[in-house]
């Protein structure tokens, strides 16, 4: 494990989100774990601290967990071996189904935070939730209103602060 600077791992984290996603995983404080693929996000800087910005949607089961959690993590395969897993995760519900069985995926205990992290992936950015913000639909775009969410499934914006960004790749 070798820890990274999250301005240094931004490109490959927006990368991986736009072509085909990465892994977000909660575990609330009764100890149930999910994880999703998600491929909206940003890495940024907030009050004076990096943050992890990702949409969760309503209707997941995610967002159910994170009601009950003040933690996030984030993990990024570099390389395709996690195409079919990150597409699995991303369809099915893990109410439904046990996801990380399913995907063949391994969940690893998270060193900074409440959480797992997915083994098969490389890049970690675990993150204390700082902010949760639902959207404001009357004060959102109608574009963007008219070709995201018509029907109105909005997302609730977490915001996680940064607080171990590390590889398991290198030396």
């Amino acid at each position: 494990m070798k820890e990274v600077n999250y301005r240094e791992i931004a490109p490959d984290v927006l990368d991986k989100m736009a072509h085909g996603g990465v892994f977000f995983t909660v575990k609330d404080r009764a100890g149930r774990v999910n994880t999703m693929n998600i491929g909206w996000g940003s890495v940024s800087w907030y009050w004076n601290r990096p943050v992890f910005i990702a949409p969760i949607r309503h209707n997941r089961y995610t967002y159910e967990l994170l009601k009950d959690a003040d933690s996030f993590t984030v993990s990024v395969p570099l390389d395709d071996s996690c195409k079919q897993a990150l597409q699995l995760v991303g369809t099915r519900h893990g109410n439904e189904i046990d996801k990380y069985a399913a995907a063949h995926l391994t969940a690893v205990e998270a060193l900074a935070v409440k959480g797992a992290v997915i083994a098969q992936c490389a890049l970690h950015l675990e993150c204390k939730i700082r902010l949760a913000q639902p959207m404001t639909p009357d004060q959102m775009d109608e574009e963007i209103h008219a070709n995201f969410y018509g029907d109105e499934d909005y997302h609730t914006l977490y915001f996680g602060e940064i607080v171990a960004c590390y590889r398991t790749d290198l030396d």
